[in-house]
């Protein structure tokens, strides 16, 4: 019996000595940057495009173009009204300019230019 309750014992500690390594690996995990990794995995995808920039709305932030087609969106080309994030990405921009652009998704049917570029 004195047997069984040592060897009982000595199971329970060994099976608790995992639960504390265990919990000590963990330990060492930084969690911060995981969610960073998972943030940084999703990421907005850019989309690239061109087209002519019809007007510039440097005060509301908002740009109109005629874009050729943006194949990884599926889009065709069309005219259509952007926002921006950075107001700044506007200045020297002006109707009549051919631009290249980046259109990344925000949410459902929510998109907004975060780059755009004179083209010569």
């Amino acid at each position: 019996m004195k047997n069984l309750i040592s060897s009982s014992l000595i199971i329970a500690l060994l099976a608790g000595s995992g639960v504390v390594l265990a919990g000590e690996h963990q330990a060492g995990i930084n969690h911060a940057a995981m969610q960073g990794m998972e943030h940084n995995a999703s990421a907005a995808q850019a989309h690239k495009a061109e087209g002519v920039v019809n007007s510039v709305d440097l005060r509301n932030g908002k740009v109109n173009m005629t874009h050729g087609p943006v194949e990884s969106l599926g889009w065709p080309g069309m005219t259509m009204d952007f926002a921006v994030k950075d107001k700044a990405i506007l200045k020297g921009i002006n109707p009549g300019q051919k631009v290249a652009f980046e259109v990344v998704k925000e949410g459902p049917g929510k998109f907004y230019v975060n780059r755009i570029t004179p083209l010569k």
